[in-house]
């Protein structure tokens, strides 16, 4: 229903049926960013779970070296591993699967480290005007950055 006040239209809503559907819109526009935050923080906690039970190097507690199907990482666990992930099962073979999620997220997040590292060089030498450290910056060492390039080489 429209009506006019003073030259403005105005457009009043009558019943109060679309009032309650608006909520609802609003809900089922959200269903899928609820939907994704719950999807991370359940893969969050898988790696969290994982991250408990096993190290990168040896240490005390963990003295068992095992090497994960995929990727061929080496990584270490407790004693009591077996215990929890029986070989041969699709738990172990889940777990072997966080780990190499864990590795790569580790290596690329110290890679993206590095290629700050080099570009803040980069930037710092451009200021002297002196090429040859501008290509000594751009030469800076990203050992984590290779070992990425060879991941993604290997598993295209």
């Amino acid at each position: 229903v429209f009506h006019q006040h003073h030259g403005h239209a105005r457009n009043h809503h009558t019943g109060h049926g679309q009032s309650e559907q608006v909520p609802r819109a609003h809900m089922l526009q959200m269903l899928p960013v609820i939907f994704l935050v719950l999807v991370g923080l359940a893969s969050n906690f898988a790696s969290r779970d994982a991250g408990t039970r096993f190290s990168f190097s040896e240490t005390t507690q963990y003295r068992n070296e095992r090497t994960s199907a995929s990727l061929g990482i080496s990584y270490w666990v407790t004693d009591e591993f077996e215990d929890t992930y029986p070989q041969g099962t699709k738990f172990l073979a889940e777990f072997d699967r966080q780990v190499e999620i864990y590795y790569v997220r580790t290596v690329q997040s110290d890679c993206d480290k590095q290629d700050n590292m080099m570009y803040r060089k980069v930037m710092l030498a451009k200021r002297t005007g002196n090429a040859a450290e501008v290509q000594k910056a751009r030469n800076f060492p990203r050992p984590k950055c290779r070992e990425m390039e060879k991941i993604k080489s290997r598993h295209k």
